[in-house]
């Protein structure tokens, strides 16, 4: 949960192989114009010949210093920053959840609720109480979340009230996250998840940050939702090398703490060190 002294969710680092374009000097040997002193021949005033020297430009060779330009692979370091959430960025989220569940329906897909009902009355691969229990989780849920939109709409926001919603939702989900890990297959295609998956990419792309000299700066640019959707999907498809690398990471960070009370760096890191060990 967000607080004032605790802004963040998790910060992490990546290197990426980049190749550097640079200037190195080289000792070579190099053919120059330089003004030399020769020895000539010449008939003096008797008529016999005598030497003498004398200046003149010729070509020659000598060692000197030139700058060349050299690619060589250096892994870059990239810092990032999951921020946490400002109450006023929960709130959207949610209110993201809520729309996409009321689209999903009228669209007729089924809720999570419904999928139960169905199942508990039909009998199948859950048990009559598990799906009664979960039926009854998703039921609260419901209401929960038209109580969060109706509170959110008023003019005079009852501000209280809709952090003790917010927050018996956001328990709950996480209740039902742990209930449905048996059955999830039967359950991704459902108006639920899909209003779920949502949220979980809105904090992606609200909360991500890069950070050089302690300056944070969004990942994705974009001043809405929209716009930072699309940068994500431009991203993806020109298969950016940083956003490719650091994709799944973003992902299992932000699920994990959505489905989860009481996170810790702790927790973090040896989530971090299972992705890196491919355990994930």
């Amino acid at each position: 949960m967000y607080t004032k002294t605790n802004k963040e969710i998790y910060r992490f680092k990546v290197f990426l192989e980049e190749e550097i374009e640079k200037e190195v000097d080289v000792e070579k040997e190099v053919e120059v114009e330089k003004e030399i002193e020769v020895e000539k021949i010449r008939k003096n005033a008797e008529g016999q010949d005598e030497k003498y020297k004398d200046k003149e430009k010729r070509k020659v060779k000598e060692k000197q210093l030139v700058k060349e330009k050299r690619t060589d692979k250096l892994k870059k370091e990239h810092s990032f920053v999951i921020t946490q959430p400002t109450r006023r960025q929960m709130e959207e989220a949610d209110m993201e959840y809520s729309i996409e569940m009321s689209k999903c329906v009228k669209q007729g897909v089924l809720t999570k609720a419904m999928l139960m009902n169905k199942y508990s009355d039909t009998g199948g691969m859950l048990s009559e109480s598990d799906a009664k229990a979960l039926s009854k989780m998703y039921g609260e849920l419901s209401v929960l979340q038209t109580e969060f939109t109706q509170l959110n709409l008023k003019s005079n926001k009852d501000q209280d009230k809709l952090n003790e919603v917010s927050e018996k939702m956001a328990n709950l989900r996480r209740s039902i996250a742990t209930a449905e890990t048996n059955f999830s297959a039967l359950l991704n295609h459902t108006a639920d998840t899909r209003a779920q998956n949502k949220v979980i990419t809105w904090y992606l792309l609200n909360l991500t940050h890069t950070e050089k000299d302690e300056e944070k700066t969004p990942f994705f640019e974009g001043e809405t939702f929209e716009e930072k959707k699309l940068n994500f999907y431009e991203m993806e498809e020109n298969e950016d090398p940083l956003f490719t690398l650091v994709y799944d990471k973003l992902t299992a960070f932000i699920s994990f703490w959505y489905f989860s009370a009481n996170t810790t760096s702790k927790d973090f890191e040896e989530l971090e060190q299972d992705i890196e060990e491919g355990k994930l």
